[in-house]
């Protein structure tokens, strides 16, 4: 603050003034604050020289004062002030703070206080043994653990999933399998991995638990005698893989799942005549590698809600497929020119029919996923493969998969003669092509795609052989990228080796060798 001394006669001291009082809209000296401390000053010279101090300002009515430090009302300036405010927490709130954690650690929280010691036992059991493995814990210790808890927890089990069980330990398995059932199972997985020509003989009690809505069950073994007591009323996915059953066991078991939306037949042995007829169905898989006995014949009777039918890459060919219901289905494949097959009133095939016949004014609008076997050697498929695109008016996603094939050679002109496809106007947007090996015929085939598809955006050519180092530019020349009717397409080559097959939608339906075989 600048201050102006102001110099009195020699008896007297300097006085100062705040420089800031000297302003044309301040009256400072007519003022009466001003005459009375003067006239204290004057009064008693000896007192120290005075010095005025800068006008407060006032605090607007209503303006917040400043803040004043508030003791911690958890963790105060002692013991005596600490607050416990967990402890003032009802049972159901700390249980559903429990249940945010994993089993493992929501376990642990026993050992803290009496309290807590059945706190995570208040909430649905949700059992994975992935977080319960550990370096420290062998498989017999993990599996021991698994059933202690599902034992002690007193239900419902929610879900419960055990990637891998030991057959040497079938009769604790009985006991664990017993105590889901009998605590409210709703979602059951049981793996037992690939143990030779030893399988797990499952319980009675798993086909008559009525609460289950989601089974998965693989490398085990369904004896027949429970038949006529299954009952699954509120299933609503069911996966058999690696499992032996008989086609009675498996329609009985249909006949009772009035809710079964997911059905999954993978690898499974036994069956011979298939035959399904489920209301709610939309998700159909059925897949077997060739390592045990094929069915024979697959019927679909009954089946309105079918929205996904998928086929194993070997599978199409060798089973014989009849499906009556395909108006409301989005999803297609594999799909096999050579199959034994009859799709609604669009495709037909039997034994002693040499090519399928197609009925294209009964086309599938509503399919907007297809996957497809096509072998482009085979000069004879040519047209057929044409024909059977066009009944699929709405495709967005095409996958083809190239496999061997023997036949006349190809006419290399063939599909500059074709009129375009009815998808490629305002459907197909990508375009998948595996085994792309750049033979002229399949050189052709893209190009046409890349000359009519006028919304297509991607196309992946994913190959297994080393090409050379001008190959890729070869094969794009060739493409004639310059005339592409998208103006957006982008056209993407993969080595075989960088692409993860994990990643494609059709994955598991690839031929794959079994694991430790």
């Amino acid at each position: 603050m600048h201050l102006l001394p102001v110099l009195w006669p020699s008896t007297f001291p300097f006085f100062y003034i705040p420089l800031s009082l000297f302003t044309p809209t301040t009256a400072f000296f007519s003022s009466s604050l001003f005459r009375k401390q003067l006239r204290s000053f004057l009064s008693n010279p000896s007192s120290p020289p005075y010095q005025m101090r800068p006008p407060s300002r006032r605090r607007r009515v209503g303006a917040p004062s400043d803040p004043q430090p508030e003791p911690n009302s958890l963790c105060g300036s002692s013991d005596q002030n600490r607050t416990d405010l967990i402890s003032h927490l009802p049972d159901c709130v700390l249980s559903s703070i429990i249940s945010l954690l994993p089993i493992r650690d929501s376990i642990r929280t026993s050992i803290l206080s009496s309290r807590f010691r059945h706190l995570w036992k208040l909430n649905p059991l949700h059992l994975d043994d992935s977080t319960i493995k550990s370096d420290q814990l062998d498989a017999y210790e993990t599996s021991q653990a698994v059933s202690r808890i599902a034992s002690v927890h007193p239900g419902p089990i929610h879900s419960f999933r055990v990637s891998q069980f030991d057959l040497e330990f079938r009769r604790e398995v009985d006991d664990l399998v017993e105590t889901l059932t009998g605590k409210g199972i709703r979602e059951l997985s049981l793996g037992f991995g690939y143990q030779g020509r030893l399988r797990y003989r499952l319980p009675s009690s798993v086909l008559q638990c009525p609460t289950l809505r989601k089974v998965s069950l693989s490398d085990c073994f369904i004896p027949p005698s429970p038949v006529v007591n299954s009952s699954f009323p509120n299933l609503r996915e069911l996966t058999l893989e690696f499992v032996f059953l008989w086609d009675d066991l498996l329609h009985c078991i249909l006949k009772s799942c009035a809710q079964l939306e997911v059905l999954q037949l993978m690898n499974c042995s036994g069956l011979q005549y298939v035959r399904l007829s489920c209301a709610k169905l939309q998700k159909l898989t059925i897949h077997e590698e060739g390592y045990g006995s094929h069915a024979k014949e697959v019927v679909i009777e009954n089946a309105p809600e079918l929205r996904s039918l998928r086929f194993g890459e070997s599978t199409v060919d060798c089973i014989r497929f009849s499906v009556q219901h395909v108006q409301k289905l989005e999803v297609l494949g594999f799909f096999s020119m050579n199959a034994n097959m009859r799709f609604g009133n669009t495709f037909s095939k039997s034994y002693n029919q040499y090519e399928m016949s197609v009925n294209r004014s009964m086309g599938l609008p509503t399919v907007k996923r297809l996957a497809i076997l096509v072998g482009f050697a085979d000069g004879f498929k040519r047209s057929l493969l044409s024909s059977v695109l066009r009944c699929f008016p709405c495709l967005e996603t095409l996958d083809i998969k190239c496999i061997k094939s023997i036949g006349p050679a190809p006419d290399i002109g063939f599909w500059e003669q074709q009129a375009p496809f009815g998808f490629f106007e305002q459907h197909l947007k990508s375009v998948t092509m595996v085994n792309f090996s750049g033979m002229r015929t399949e050189v052709e085939f893209v190009k046409f795609f890349v000359q009519h598809g006028r919304v297509l955006k991607r196309i992946t050519l994913i190959y297994k052989h080393k090409p050379s180092a001008t190959w890729q530019k070869t094969k794009r020349r060739e493409l004639r990228l310059k005339n592409r009717a998208s103006m957006y397409l982008e056209v993407v080559f993969v080595h075989k080796s960088d692409f993860d097959p994990d990643s494609c939608a059709w994955a598991p339906l690839f031929h794959r060798p079994l694991p430790g075989a």
